[in-house]
């Protein structure tokens, strides 16, 4: 078991974009973002949805190679948990501010993941 922090960050960082890109798929999130009467195209929800589904699938590699079989999936689930909590408070506070933060998110979880899965 590996006790730096980074496997976690990558995960907590995979999760939230992931949750990011399936909320933008589905029209009552996407339109408290961009305004009522507003809904995502055809490609915008598929795109979202698969992106979301292929970040959550890393993140959990990344916990499995991290912690094991044993606690690998714990950890994922918790992971999404936090960062599905923090998706919620935001959509529900400041949901225009999902923009400014989800492609930061997916680059900060693209930088980390690498190193995570590379030690």
């Amino acid at each position: 078991m590996n006790f730096l922090p980074l496997p976690f960050l990558a995960t907590l960082s995979l999760s939230y974009s992931a949750w990011v890109a399936v909320s933008q798929a589905m029209d009552r999130h996407y339109a408290d973002i961009h305004g009522r009467g507003t809904e995502p195209s055809a490609l915008l929800r598929k795109r979202g949805r698969r992106l979301g589904m292929l970040a959550l699938t890393v993140a959990f590699i990344v916990c499995v190679r991290d912690s094991g079989w044993g606690i690998g999936p714990v950890t994922w689930l918790g992971t999404m948990t936090i960062a599905a909590l923090l998706l919620v408070l935001q959509l529900c506070y400041a949901p225009r501010s999902l923009l400014r933060t989800g492609k930061p998110a997916l680059l900060l979880a693209l930088v980390l993941t690498i190193p995570a899965l590379v030690i």
